[in-house]
């Protein structure tokens, strides 16, 4: 078999094996993407929690102040009670003191308890727009995993069918010209043959010099790019089509 018909497989060959390398791809990935989808959620859920918190602090808070009003109150009503019986000036005069004090603390909770109850519809609202975003999202994320898997289960059968393609092909071509090629794809990050179109070199886009350049359109031998060291691969209709010349 001529050098370059051994050049047309293996080109083939790097067709195929760059399919593999795509499908591989894809499905390493994709257990990744899942993982960043799920933490996506969690850290959603989170939001949740987070607010949920918050508005479940405000609410004690507020009771908290309400039962403090209550008692201060209270204490309002027993002075009113101990008015009635007070026998001096002087103590009529304290026990009305004490009661404003216990007037101007209940001015003061009524304040704080407003401003509690303003936190606690901004903690609602923000528990609300949380949970509609979560389950907006986590539709969202659910269908893409799904789209996902039903993607995988082609993938997979699609990857079968290409290393089964691979190994028909295998036997055809020459030992020297396959361990050669095998060894470049290793240093190449899996592309070790590229065509040459309009003297260019389609795996680092560098120019061919003339006389490599002439060695490759025989077909004779393994030629090697001088910039990224990938073989070179020579077709006249490709060639013509991209505006080189034969």
């Amino acid at each position: 078999m001529s050098a370059a018909e051994q050049l047309k497989r293996l080109h083939e060959l790097q067709q195929i094996d760059q399919k593999i390398m795509e499908v591989e791809r894809f499905r390493d990935e994709a257990p990744k993407r899942v993982h960043r989808m799920e933490t996506d959620i969690q850290q959603h859920q989170a939001i949740i929690t987070d607010r949920e918190a918050v508005l479940k602090t405000a609410r004690e808070e507020r009771r908290a102040k309400e039962k403090e009003l209550e008692e201060h109150e209270a204490r309002i009503t027993k002075n009113q009670e101990r008015l009635m019986n007070v026998k001096t000036n002087e103590e009529f005069r304290a026990i009305q003191k004490e009661n404003q004090r216990q007037k101007e603390m209940i001015e003061e909770l009524e304040d704080q308890i407003l401003r509690i109850m303003d936190d606690i519809d901004s903690a609602e609202l923000g528990v609300k727009k949380a949970k509609e975003r979560f389950a907006e999202l986590e539709s969202d994320v659910q269908k893409q995993i799904a789209d996902l898997q039903a993607k995988l289960a082609q993938v997979e059968a699609e990857l079968v069918e290409l290393n089964a393609q691979r190994e028909e092909r295998l036997p055809n071509i020459d030992s020297t010209f396959l361990a050669r090629y095998d060894k470049l794809r290793k240093i190449t990050g899996g592309v070790a043959v590229v065509r040459v179109e309009n003297r260019t070199c389609q795996g680092c886009r560098m120019n061919v010099p003339p006389q490599v350049y002439n060695l490759v359109i025989r077909n004779e031998e393994i030629i090697t790019c001088p910039n990224c060291y990938r073989i070179l691969f020579f077709e006249a209709e490709a060639d013509q089509a991209a505006g080189g010349e034969t």
